[in-house]
């Protein structure tokens, strides 16, 4: 909290108040309260030496400061600081458990190490709770099956059962509490039946507002790490020159763009005839190729034809030909800045099991003719952005996706996204650390069965 030159005070951070000029004794109660753990009375005491005026007018700060989640609270059980409450709001506050009732961890909450201690906090909730000791922890782990305050009491030994009653009050404010009924079975609301706990806390972590840190183009790396390099090497195989296919006559040859958005269709099985080198190349060029434009009246400078966030590409193209006419059987690496293919290995295990692995993600009785692995390199998405980094690369995968659609439908090739691939399988067989550069998305691509229909 910094005092400005007008009296008022800037509360900067997380959350971010300005208060009107108080007075020196208020101004007193505001430093004790931003320097360390202070009781209420303690406060109304440092805040009333001048009059009763001015302990109100604390009180109605304080309300202010929980009201935008400026405070927290901390539970002390015989000195030892159980847990604290952070931000505890008046909006969170609540009756708590009664006696008697039995209640669990809601299966959305989680804990990690943080600071020295252990965060419980839940994608439900914007409260979070800090444990600094091992007692917060152990009443957790008691809390794996419907307890009540006295019977959870009765477990962790040196926590009285009033610190145990307020402890449970705590966690039900940060929504990481839920009540068992007879049976022992917990309550959980309609809405959240068919939510996945890791979808539910990604969807909330990568969303207004952020839970902690922030959100967006932050470049928080900046001091830290390197920045990555805009463009990545290419791998030291044989290098395959594909040909640049001619965009004008490809704009007479393709059908009008409504009826190629109508005609888009996921198809999965190939027909006899090979997908040929010649169209995967144009495909390519078409769909995720390296131009050259002006964005946003700025300097020329590299552009896909997809659009990317802070047109960083983070995404990277490998195909897998299993049946491509005129392309030996392995996998490869397109390089966009040469539009060129780059053979990084044959039919290894590892490759034949991302085709099989194909096979059953869409059902096929065979295996595709062409696999397309879209990676991505992690670190230059959150390098610069906070909080929503993997989520926009998803995003990133979305819209390449659709542009492949779209030009393999206006090509007439048979194109199909896949729900799902092995991230795993795919390091092994790239050789590429999955943690700098990982599989996001994979993509069927070949001659359909039916060339009526194409």
């Amino acid at each position: 909290m910094t005092p400005t030159t007008d009296g008022r005070r800037a509360l900067q951070g997380r959350v971010q108040l300005v208060l009107p000029p108080v007075s020196t004794e208020v101004g007193a109660a505001l430093d004790a309260l931003c320097g360390g753990l202070h009781g209420a009375d303690e406060l109304t005491g440092l805040a009333s030496r001048a009059g009763v005026a001015d302990a109100a007018t604390l009180q109605l700060l304080l309300k202010a400061l929980g009201t935008h989640g400026a405070l927290s609270r901390t539970l002390l059980s015989e000195g030892i600081p159980l847990a604290t409450l952070t931000p505890a709001t008046p909006r969170a506050s609540g009756p708590g458990p009664g006696q008697g009732v039995r209640h669990t961890l809601s299966r959305f909450a989680f804990t990690r190490p943080v600071d020295g201690g252990t965060v419980l906090e839940t994608p439900l909730s914007a409260t979070r709770v800090w444990m600094p000791t091992w007692h917060g922890p152990a009443l957790l782990g008691a809390l794996a099956t419907p307890r009540s305050s006295e019977e959870l009491g009765a477990l962790v030994p040196g926590i009285s059962t009033e610190a145990v009653t307020v402890f449970l009050r705590m966690l039900a404010e940060a929504g990481v509490l839920t009540e068992a009924g007879p049976d022992g079975a917990p309550h959980e609301s309609e809405a959240l039946t068919t939510w996945e706990f890791h979808d539910l806390l990604f969807h909330s972590r990568s969303r207004w507002p952020p839970r902690e840190g922030g959100t967006g183009a932050t470049y928080r790396f900046r001091d830290r790490v390197p920045k990555p390099p805009e463009k990545k090497e290419p791998p030291s195989g044989e290098m395959l020159a594909l040909p640049v296919p001619d965009l004008a006559e490809a704009r007479r040859r393709d059908p009008p763009f409504t009826e190629v958005l109508e005609r888009r269709r996921s198809i999965r099985e190939h027909g006899p005839r090979r997908v040929t080198l010649a169209e995967l190349g144009e495909l390519l060029y078409r769909a995720v190729g390296e131009r050259q434009a002006a964005l946003q009246g700025g300097p020329v400078r590299e552009a896909r034809p997809y659009p990317a966030g802070g047109g960083l590409y983070e995404s990277e193209v490998y195909v897998i030909a299993h049946q491509c006419e005129g392309l030996e059987r392995g996998l490869y690496s397109y390089r966009p800045e040469n539009h060129a293919l780059y053979r990084m290995t044959g039919a290894t295990p590892e490759v034949e099991q991302l085709l099989k692995g194909a096979v059953t993600g869409a059902a096929l009785s065979e295996s595709p003719q062409v696999l397309l692995v879209l990676t991505a390199r992690f670190a230059t998405v959150a390098w610069k952005y906070e909080s929503m980094a993997y989520a926009l690369m998803l995003k990133h995968v979305g819209v390449i996706f659709q542009t492949l659609y779209m030009v393999a439908t206006a090509m007439g090739l048979a194109p199909c996204a896949l729900g799902g691939g092995r991230a795993d399988v795919f390091a092994r067989a790239s050789g590429l650390d999955p943690l700098v550069e990982g599989s996001v998305g994979e993509f069927l691509l070949g001659a359909p069965r039916d060339t009526s229909k194409s």
